[in-house]
């Protein structure tokens, strides 16, 4: 049996949850789950007779909503950018579904590797209200940079000074298999991610305006989440396009050399 490979794009959305690592901040602060997307493309290798290969690369956006416990009005909205490759390996299975329908679904597992782009954000506490900046919101939106000296950061940047980029993760899924036609294949894939590296172990995310307010944002934090996606594949072997379709021309019913 020659290599199967599978090719096509991949479209998605999510439900993420940020978790601190330092439970006592839940005494503080409250993170909130929020939707967002995920776009690119997937490969697929057959490994075996029932068994897959399924890589993705993809744009993900993910939401880190924190809202203060003790602190009213407090509040910070960052939407954060990565490139996404979840690689799974799945196991395909046939079952039926009453007495004639029979159906394919899969089971898989692996690693995801994630690189963090960058993002944006707005923030909000009783400091900006009461001095009144940027009325009627009176909040302060920034954008997310990395490893700048603080002397260089500009007020509407959060400056990460040792971030962590590359980020690793756990994937657990399960899906439908759909066959419309010959050497196309429709995979509806509900995904449970789990990453294992924090955003930063070893920094905050800072900024603020001079002698009114300054902010540190927690980044010891990992995210969890919940995966809905389609993926439409195409079989690249074109030997299998052409099986049982004839090559010899054919006119009034009889060969044509």
């Amino acid at each position: 049996m020659r290599a199967q490979i599978l090719v096509g794009p991949t479209v998605g959305g999510q439900l993420n949850l940020y978790r601190f690592d330092d439970k006592d901040l839940k005494k503080f602060y409250k993170l909130n789950p929020d939707y967002n997307f995920n776009a690119g493309f997937s490969v697929a290798f057959r490994a075996n007779k029932n068994f897959f290969l399924n890589t993705s690369f993809l744009y993900t956006q993910r939401s880190k909503i924190l809202e203060g416990v003790l602190e009213t009005g407090l509040s910070n909205k960052t939407t954060l950018r990565f490139i996404d490759v979840p690689i799974l390996y799945t196991a395909e299975f046939k079952s039926k579904f009453g007495r004639d329908k029979v159906f394919k679904w899969y089971l898989g597992a692996g690693p995801t590797i994630s690189y963090w782009l960058g993002g944006k954000g707005t923030f909000k506490n009783g400091d900006l209200n009461e001095n009144l900046i940027n009325p009627p919101d009176y909040d302060l939106p920034y954008k997310i940079t990395f490893r700048k000296d603080s002397a260089d950061v500009t007020m509407n940047e959060m400056n990460v000074a040792i971030p962590n980029r590359l980020q690793l993760g756990l994937n657990l899924a399960v899906g439908l298999i759909f066959e419309p036609a010959q050497n196309k294949k429709v995979m509806v894939n509900a995904r449970y991610s789990f990453m294992q590296s924090f955003l930063s172990r070893e920094s905050n995310g800072t900024f603020g305006l001079p002698t009114i307010v300054f902010y540190e944002d927690e980044l010891a934090v990992r995210n969890h989440e919940l995966v809905l996606s389609v993926q439409y594949f195409i079989d690249l072997r074109t030997e299998q396009r052409k099986k049982g379709k004839s090559t010899v021309k054919m006119k009034n019913g009889k060969p044509v050399k």
